[in-house]
């Protein structure tokens, strides 16, 4: 798996406002309208750590995603 792809998307949404709360919303419409092309594989894993933030509020999902950015993915 390209473990850089899924980085770039929650670095972006980590630091990104505007995408984070897309992305928040519906990700799957807010990685399209980002360009972001991600395999079956990436899309589930970012399912699955999307259940660990997407109901919270933007400010607390801001912090989840860049923690788990910061432990995970390398910029």
């Amino acid at each position: 798996m390209r473990q850089n792809a899924v980085g770039r998307v929650l670095w972006k949404a980590g630091e990104d406002s505007h995408f984070r709360r897309r992305f928040l919303a519906n990700m799957g419409t807010a990685l399209a309208e980002e360009g972001f092309l991600l395999n079956d594989e990436e899309m589930q894993t970012l399912r699955e750590l999307w259940e660990t933030f997407g109901r919270l509020e933007d400010r607390p999902a801001q912090e989840r995603i860049l923690a788990i950015a910061r432990a995970r993915y390398r910029r």
